[in-house]
């Protein structure tokens, strides 16, 4: 046996070797969904400055609220740039109930992160994804509807200064492109390999008894994950994608897909700045208990 035969005999039974296979195993299965979702995201990103001209969300009727819920989930926009986008909304006449269904509904799903899920988990998990969010974005808005005299959406002075941020919107669509392409494949690559070392190195049986308890204690314990390891929607696909297929419940992926952007720092301080420690309280909770909830009829019906 040559050198290089006795290389590639030991270099396929290491760990990196292992780290390495699943890392394009998955990169192969999810590129597709991947550039599909960049570009409808680039392609949205040129619509979101006419929101405020759309008549029916001038009115917190039942439709109203639907249809604020509907664009959030369509908007490609992280929480940083959605908060100081509602201040837009607001000064154009946009009732709060119509800016909260909105705003809750904008960080738990999007284009892209609907085919990645469907690429991941396939249609059941995208198709849940999609109507946890509306039902959380719009239960939201009529809550705020219901609350108006107990609470009331006042932006802060500071949120309203920082809608000059905004500005990104409705950019060529070349540019968007470009940018959403550079940043979407750089976490995303990172998000990969940190799956494939996951895969490789985590034991199935580590999940499995982690995860051992009864439905409703797995779906909590996905909900308390979110706090620390969530960070960008689309990259902890690949890493809970791993997770599942070492044992985890879809119904608890599903949990910490909700539970995930409400949780994040940059998410609760954006809330905390623009409308205060109430909404910030209000809007965890409302998400938490949309988690837990979503997990368990998941875990039922699926």
């Amino acid at each position: 046996m040559n050198l290089i035969d006795r290389f590639n005999t030991v270099f396929f039974r290491t760990y990196t070797y292992r780290i390495l296979d699943n890392f394009f195993e998955l990169a192969l299965d999810l590129l597709p969904f991947l550039l599909a979702g960049i570009f409808v995201v680039a392609l949205l990103q040129r619509f979101i400055p006419r929101l405020p001209q759309i008549a029916i969300l001038r009115t917190d009727s039942p439709l109203g609220i639907a249809t604020a819920a509907l664009a959030g989930m369509a908007a490609p926009l992280p929480v940083y740039l959605a908060v100081p986008f509602t201040a837009v909304l607001l000064a154009a006449g946009i009732p709060g109930p119509v800016v909260i269904a909105f705003l809750v509904a904008c960080p738990l799903i999007d284009p892209n992160l609907f085919l990645l899920t469907w690429g991941a988990f396939g249609p059941s998990m995208a198709i849940a994804r999609v109507l946890t969010a509306f039902c959380l974005g719009a239960g939201a808005g009529f809550l705020c509807k219901n609350l108006s005299g107990i609470f009331t959406l006042r932006p802060s002075a500071d949120l309203t200064a920082s809608a000059r941020d905004t500005r990104s919107f409705g950019k060529p669509f070349r540019t968007a492109l470009l940018k959403q392409s550079l940043f979407i494949l750089k976490i995303f690559s990172i998000s990969l390999l940190l799956s494939a070392a996951l895969k490789a190195l985590v034991p199935p049986e580590f999940v499995r008894a982690l995860f051992s308890g009864s439905g409703y204690s797995a779906i909590l314990i996905a909900i308390a994950l979110g706090v620390p390891f969530y960070q960008c929607g689309g990259a902890s696909i690949p890493i809970m994608e791993a997770l599942h297929q070492l044992g985890l419940s879809g119904g608890a992926v599903l949990a910490f897909f909700i539970s995930g952007p409400a949780t994040k720092l940059s998410a609760l301080y954006a809330f905390q700045a623009g409308f205060g420690l109430r909404a910030v309280v209000l809007y965890v909770a409302l998400t938490m208990a949309g988690a837990f909830l979503a997990g368990i009829f998941y875990s039922v019906v699926i």
